[in-house]
């Protein structure tokens, strides 16, 4: 009788460890875009327990995930974790590229405006682009692995969506009218299941005209607000909010905590047209970027009332997107849900002053007379994007200088300009190997196509001159390269791991965990999830 307890009890523990490793079938990535690390716990006093709770409290929290590269962008975020590999590879660090053709900036993704579009109007859009896309994204590795696979990627901005997918996939976004939309690059025409969303015009029920907050003043931690109506009692009477018609209403939508809603609502159908999984080796993955978050931290601060309220409306819209997705499933191993971030915000600066600015017109100005002066008056500087000063080769050549000459001058003297923390060349870049420090982030940032001809880093709390935004991404420091982490489900057992890791290293992650190739360009350690401490 012993044995055969024992037999039953080994066998019982066979199927459990199998379970636990079993490999799931669908992959729920949800990119908050501007989340730093430490505001889940900042703000859990008023968070639900289904929401983040539910998944730090049954997931596996990595509370030291970095960004090890500057410039520390939301598109470069955003390329990192869907490639598994840093700017230096995948290119991708600004929502413009620089055609050193034409001298010019161009929009990243956008068809030059010569091309032939709108000779035949399409139900999906033609001014897209997947051309910058150099290396293989998550989605394009898991489609490419079976004809089986699925991948779906949405977003409210068509470049968010789109550097998340990569070149392959479905890939959404709202369009100036509210719909969602996709591109040609992508699709031919929208399937069924979106034409029918689209036509309930769902997403304007979602825009209002006033921004109420959740709770009563006393409740908030933050002090600061300038557009949220807060009431100091729970028994004030609020009147009911007037829906939206004007034309903004969709770009309203993109800084106020409805457009969360509207994207997981989305999420919502997109889940039901991936499954059922009725086929065993079948591999599905849904991107989620929430671009709502980032726009308000950067519009109010993150020590805003509105930042805090967005992310407790964030909260609850999540509960009930988890909720409905569970109730789909019929076992909790298919799915594994990731929860992470393109990177943080900057500490929230109002005041307009060359103390906390940087002028980055200004910067191109005197930079250019200096050169002048230094070689002769000319248009030596093109111009300056996200940390990257641009030269004008032509001139440098006509004045018979060499670039690296050029580069190094212009290096010493921005380290001169005021707000300056580090400036390094293009040439250094590709001739020396830094380690740590501000350098070697510059460094894993420079792509040799891409990049500019200086590389520059601000001094910490400073951002660019810029009267819409309060707050910025793209630093060397740890507000902005410190992002949350969270894998739920798949039989991982829930815990805390404090070993420091990359957010490069989350796609290969989880393409081993879904039994798939890592993307190609993507050579880090996958993170150690079954047992790790």
């Amino acid at each position: 009788m012993m044995l055969r307890t024992k037999y039953i009890l080994a066998i019982a523990g066979l199927l459990a460890a199998l379970a636990a490793t079993a490999r799931p079938r669908l992959a729920v990535n949800i990119v908050v875009s501007g989340l730093r690390q430490g505001d889940i716990s900042r703000y859990e006093k008023n968070f639900g327990k289904e929401g983040f709770l539910r998944l730090r409290g049954e997931g596996v929290e990595f509370t030291e995930c970095y960004a090890d590269y500057a410039p520390t962008t939301p598109e470069a975020g955003l390329a990192t974790l869907a490639t598994g590999t840093q700017p230096a590879l995948h290119g991708i660090f600004s929502s413009v590229a620089f055609d050193r053709t034409a001298n010019k900036e161009v929009p990243l993704c956008r068809k030059a405006p010569n091309s032939q579009v709108g000779l035949a109007r399409k139900e999906v859009e033609e001014s897209y682009t997947t051309q910058p896309f150099a290396t293989q994204t998550l989605s394009e590795a898991i489609l490419s692995s079976s004809e089986r696979n699925r991948s779906i990627t949405i977003a409210h901005n068509a470049l968010s969506a789109m550097i998340l997918a990569g070149r392959k996939g479905e890939c959404y976004w709202l369009d100036d009218g509210g719909k969602w939309s996709s591109a040609d690059c992508y699709m031919e025409e929208l399937p069924s299941w979106v034409r029918n969303y689209n036509k309930d015009d769902m997403n304007r029920v979602f825009a209002t005209d006033t921004w109420y907050g959740r709770y009563t003043r006393d409740r908030y931690r933050n002090t600061h607000s300038s557009s949220i109506t807060i009431y100091e009692k729970d028994n004030t009477k609020r009147p009911r909010s007037q829906r939206k018609v004007s034309e903004g209403w969709v770009n309203d939508l993109l800084a106020m905590p409805s457009g969360n809603l509207a994207i997981l609502e989305f999420a919502k159908r997109a889940v039901g047209a991936m499954l059922p999984l009725h086929v065993e080796d079948e591999c599905k993955v849904l991107n989620i970027c929430l671009d709502v978050p980032r726009t308000v931290a950067e519009r109010y601060g993150t020590d805003s009332i509105e930042y805090e309220d967005m992310l407790y409306s964030l909260d609850a819209s999540l509960a009930e997107f988890l909720t409905f997705l569970y109730a789909q499933l019929s076992s909790r191993n298919d799915v594994v849900v990731v929860l992470t971030s393109d990177g943080g915000v900057s500490p929230s600066i109002r005041a307009n002053s060359d103390a906390t600015r940087f002028n980055t017109r200004q910067f191109e100005v005197i930079m250019n007379a200096f050169l002048g002066a230094r070689y002769g008056q000319d248009a030596w500087v093109l111009g300056y994007t996200d940390g990257s000063l641009y030269l004008n080769h032509d001139v440098v050549y006509r004045h018979k200088k060499t670039l690296a000459e050029v580069q190094n001058e212009a290096a010493t003297f921005a380290l001169q300009y005021r707000g300056v923390a580090a400036a390094v060349t293009a040439t250094a870049l590709r001739s020396a190997q830094f380690s740590r420090g501000a350098m070697a982030l510059l460094q894993n940032g420079y792509n040799p196509r891409r990049s500019g001809d200086v590389l520059i880093a601000l001094d910490a709390e400073r951002i660019e001159l810029d009267s819409r935004r309060v707050a910025m991404s793209g630093s060397i420091y740890s507000y902005d390269r410190h992002i949350p982490f969270i894998v739920c489900g798949a039989g991982e057992m829930p815990r805390s791991v404090s070993k420091r890791i990359s957010n490069e290293q989350i796609a290969p992650t989880l393409a081993v965990l879904m039994g798939v190739e890592r993307p190609q360009s993507s050579d880090v350690a996958v993170v150690e999830l079954h047992g790790s401490k």
